[in-house]
Parts: C-alpha cells; structure tokens; sequence
C-alpha cells in the first residue's frame, strides 16, 4: 500500500512540475497543499479514504483553475476569489483529516 501512495505521489509530483514553472499564488497554494496531503499520508495521520477524497478536490481544484485560464487567457477576480474559498475550505479539511 506504502508503495502505491508512493508511486502516487511520485506521478502527481513529475506532471506538475512543468506547471510549478508557470506558478503563481493558487497553484503554490495547491503545490503546499498537496504537500500537506502526502505528508499526512506518509506519517499514517490521513487514511486511505481521506486521501482520496482530499486529492480529489484538489484535482478539482486545478482542473478549474486551468478551464478559467484556457478560457479567458487569465483569471478574474471573482474567479480568484472563488478558487481560493475552495482553497480555504480544503486546507480545512486537510486539518482536521490529519489531527482526527
């Protein structure tokens, strides 16, 4: 299982690196916060489901945040504002899956 979330977090690790490159604040938020996800993951404080769940929203997440950009070329405040309430709410939830 170790190995599996391993290789997971090797996989997520080599397709967003050509993304880091483009960075800004969201997706350094996103990077942290995948961070955070794996870290849980690897001292055994987030289980199995909550990895799933978690890195599910965060997938989310970027697929809006690349939708708004492919749309418009740019993202607009209130697309911003939304993606970072989204931001807050998982970081929430990374929390408390890693200290329940």
């Amino acid at each position: 299982m170790n190995k599996l979330i391993s290789t997971l977090i090797l996989a997520t690790a080599v397709l967003c690196a050509p993304l880091a490159a483009q960075a800004g604040q969201l997706q350094h938020r996103i990077n942290h916060q995948e961070h955070r996800i794996y870290q849980g993951v690897k001292n055994g404080s987030i289980s199995r489901k909550e990895y799933h769940r978690l890195e599910r929203r965060e997938d989310n997440i970027e697929a809006s945040r690349l939708r708004a950009i492919r749309n418009g070329g740019k993202l607009t405040q209130a697309e911003k504002h939304r993606l970072n309430h989204r931001l807050n709410r998982t970081s929430h939830n990374i929390y408390r899956s890693r200290h329940n």
